[in-house]
C-alpha cells in the first residue's frame, strides 16, 4: 500500500477561535494548513497555493461559503478542489442548493473529529482519482497529437500519388475532384499512357475509411505504377492487356497476398484508342461509368461485375465504347451518389447525371468547381462527407490548346 502523502488544507472562517482549534486539529493529523476568514481571502490564496483542499463555512461576511464554491468551480481551472461545507442547516433544500454551487459535502457545526477525519480521508481518495484521470487524460491528448501529426503525414504522402490536375494525353485531356473524408481516404484515379497507340484509365475505391483503406489504396497504387513498369501486365510488347484481364491479375495477387486482409475495393480500368476514340473498360463493383456528348447527352457505360479482392476465381466482362471529339467519359465514386443531405437524403446517381448534363457546356475546371459547390451546398453544415468522393473526367478534344501538362 502506497503512503499517504500529506495534503493542505484550507480552513475559512470568520470566527478565528473556532479556525484555530480545527488547524490545531488538523496538524496533529498531518496536514499543512493555510488560513482565511472569508472567501475572498480564500480566493486568494488559492491563486497563489497548489491547495486542493478546503474546509469552509457556509455564513462569513464578504463572500459566503456557498459563493466561494461557486467561484473556486469558475476561476480555478487547473486542479480540481474539493469543498466540504460547515453548516448548521440541515434542510433538503439547502443541501441540494449546496450542491449545485459546487459543494462536495457537508458537515454539521460543530464537528465531530471521527466524522472530519472520515469525510477527509474520502475528500483525498477523491483527489487521488482526479489526478490520475488528468495525468491518464494528458497520456491520451499526447497520443492523440501524435497520431493527427502521423495521420496529416500519410494524407500528405498519399496525395502525392494522385495525378496533377489538367492531365494531357494527346487529345486527351482529365481534371478531378477529390474530397477525402478523414485525414486519409481509399480513393485512387489516374489517366496515363499505355504506349504511342493507346492510353490507359482508372477509377479505385477501397471498401471502409481511414488508415486501412488508404493502405490499401496504396498498394493498388504500386501495382499500376509497376504494371508500366516493373512487371508490366497491363501491356505485353504492343498488345494491350485487355481491361478484364488486368481486373483478375489484380483480383488473383490481391486474394493471394492478402489473405488476412478484409478488406477489398471496386475499380473502373480501360484504355482508349489515342487515334480512333474507341474505349474497352472494366466495371467492378464500381458505379457505372457516364459518357456526356457535346449537347449533354448521357449514356452509361459498363457491364457491372464483382469487386476486386473478395474471393478467387472470378471473372468479369468489358464494355466497348466510342469517346467521340467533345465527349466526356466520367468516373466517379459512390461517395458522390451516397453523399447525405442533413434531412439523410441521399444524392443520388440521376441528380449526377443531371448535374453533369447541365454542365456540358462549361470547361473541365468550371464542371468540377460546380460539382463540388452542388456536393458542398446538398451536404449542408456537416463537417465532413461520410465516405470519400472522387471524380475523374475524360474529354476529348481535336486540336485545341490549353493550359495542361503532358503526364508521361
Amino acid at each position: 500500500m502506497m503512503e499517504r502523502q500529506p495534503q493542505s488544507v484550507l480552513i475559512v472562517d470568520d470566527a478565528l477561535l473556532y479556525r484555530r482549534l480545527l488547524a490545531g486539529l488538523l496538524r496533529q493529523w498531518g496536514y499543512t494548513i493555510f488560513e482565511a476568514e472569508n472567501g475572498e481571502q480564500a480566493l486568494a490564496l488559492l491563486a497563489q497555493e497548489t491547495v486542493s483542499l478546503v474546509i469552509s463555512d457556509w455564513e462569513m461576511p464578504v463572500m459566503d461559503g456557498l459563493k466561494l464554491c461557486s467561484e473556486i468551480r469558475q476561476q480555478i481551472q487547473d486542479r480540481y478542489i474539493y469543498v466540504i461545507v460547515l453548516t448548521a442547516r440541515d434542510s433538503v433544500e439547502d443541501l441540494r442548493v449546496g450542491f449545485a454551487a459546487g459543494a462536495d459535502d457537508f458537515l454539521p457545526k460543530p464537528v465531530n473529529q471521527v466524522e472530519l477525519q472520515a469525510r477527509l480521508h474520502a475528500g483525498e481518495r477523491i483527489l487521488r482519482l482526479e489526478a490520475s484521470l488528468a495525468s491518464k487524460n494528458r497520456h491520451l491528448s499526447a497520443a492523440l497529437t501524435q497520431i493527427e501529426q502521423d495521420l496529416q503525414a500519410a494524407a500528405t504522402l498519399q496525395r502525392s500519388i494522385l495525378p496533377p490536375h489538367h492531365l494531357r494525353q494527346g487529345d486527351y485531356f482529365a481534371d478531378w475532384l477529390f474530397m477525402p473524408s478523414a485525414w486519409v481516404s481509399g480513393d485512387l484515379f489516374h489517366l496515363f499512357p499505355l504506349n504511342e497507340e493507346a492510353v490507359g484509365f482508372y477509377c479505385v475505391d477501397v471498401a471502409g475509411h481511414g488508415v486501412t483503406a488508404a493502405m490499401m489504396s496504396v498498394a493498388v497504387a504500386r501495382q499500376f505504377l509497376h504494371g508500366r513498369t516493373v512487371d508490366p501486365f497491363l501491356f505485353d510488347g504492343a498488345a494491350i492487356t485487355p481491361p478484364a484481364q488486368v481486373v483478375r491479375i489484380l483480383n488473383e495477387r490481391f486474394c493471394a497476398q492478402h489473405p488476412e486482409v478484409t478488406s477489398y475495393f471496386t475499380m473502373v480500368y480501360g484504355v482508349i484508342d489515342r487515334h480512333t476514340g474507341k474505349g474497352r473498360l472494366c466495371q467492378a463493383g464500381h458505379p457505372t461509368p457516364l459518357i456526356v456528348n457535346a449537347t449533354g447527352e448521357v449514356r452509361e457505360v459498363g457491364e457491372g461485375g464483382p469487386p476486386v479482392g473478395l474471393l478467387d476465381h472470378l471473372d468479369w466482362e468489358e464494355t466497348t465504347f466510342q469517346l467521340a471529339p467533345g465527349e466526356r467519359l466520367c468516373l466517379y465514386s459512390d461517395g458522390i451518389s451516397e453523399c447525405e443531405s442533413a434531412e439523410g437524403e441521399m444524392f443520388g446517381a440521376a441528380r449526377l447525371e443531371t448535374l453533369l448534363a447541365s454542365l456540358h457546356g462549361h470547361a473541365l475546371a468550371a464542371l468540377l468547381e460546380a460539382v463540388e459547390q452542388s456536393l458542398s451546398q446538398w451536404r449542408g453544415t456537416a463537417a465532413s462527407a461520410a465516405d470519400d468522393i472522387s471524380l475523374l473526367v475524360i474529354e476529348r478534344q481535336h486540336g485545341l490548346k490549353r493550359e495542361t501538362k503532358d503526364e508521361t
